[in-house]
């Protein structure tokens, strides 16, 4: 009889276990070697609202090409957001030289590449133009360590290195139903993956774009314990029937 209520209660034990290991562990169904789909690096897009830095140089006439980068002046506590662009509603920034250019929807190299050619268009033949991007931004919340904004300082950022950079999921977050919510135009939408999944690799959120939101739901267990009066009485009374439970079978084990 205590062999096999032993028995039993190794094999409730091992049943819970994996039961844990569904909810928590990322990317249950990949197998050793095995090759995943994934989505593309790609550059991110510049977009109104943004910030950019351009720099024109020339090896020919470094004096003139100095001509057409924004300076702070002779006051040297001056912000640093005042020699950078900041790009319009309408996708463009207004450059000494060349005046108006739209670079919206391209990236750092596009813009570069763009500017470059119109000044090497009769105004500077040698130009050399670097274009650098600021003020993009993407916000992590929910049931992650650092929840909040972050900047993206390179031209690309997957999911998984944004909530990586916030701590992870706290372990009560829910692994499977991440949601990423991004603007499309005039409309917001919003987009679920499953962290247990290889799926993820293959998302059309897994590169992310800035401004998206990312959203870690809570488990129901934190949920519960939102409501305090409520969750105080239901405690309580879960650790009476556990102890009862244990205690009837420690008496069934042992007597």
């Amino acid at each position: 009889m205590k062999k096999n209520l032993i028995l039993f209660l190794i094999a409730m034990l091992a049943i819970a276990s994996c039961k844990t290991r569904e909810r928590i562990v990322y990317f249950q169904d990949i197998v050793p070697n095995e090759n995943i789909a994934t989505q593309s690096t790609t550059a991110l897009k510049l977009v109104p609202g943004d910030k950019v830095g351009v720099i024109v140089t020339s090896a020919a006439t470094p004096e003139l090409a100095a001509r057409y980068n924004l300076t702070t002046g002779n006051n040297s506590t001056s912000n640093a957001d005042n020699l950078r662009y900041t790009i319009d509603e309408n996708g463009n920034i207004d450059l000494p030289g060349i005046g108006r250019t739209q670079i919206s929807g391209l990236t750092r190299a596009e813009a570069a590449a763009r500017i470059q050619a119109k000044f090497r268009d009769g105004i500077l033949n040698d130009a050399v133009v670097t274009v650098a991007a600021y003020n993009r931004y993407i916000t992590i919340l929910g049931e992650v360590a650092r929840p909040g904004r972050q900047e993206i300082v390179r031209d690309n950022l997957t999911l998984l290195e944004a909530i990586g950079q916030a701590g992870d999921l706290t372990i009560t977050g829910r692994r499977d139903c991440i949601k990423v919510i991004r603007q499309e135009g005039n409309e917001s939408k919003t987009y679920y993956v499953d962290l247990r999944s290889k799926d993820l690799f293959n998302s059309p959120v897994y590169n992310l774009q800035q401004n998206d939101v990312i959203y870690v739901e809570p488990n129901k267990v934190k949920m519960g314990q939102s409501t305090n009066n409520d969750n105080s009485v239901r405690n309580i009374s879960t650790w009476l029937s556990v102890t009862s439970v244990l205690t009837s079978i420690a008496i069934l084990i042992f007597r």
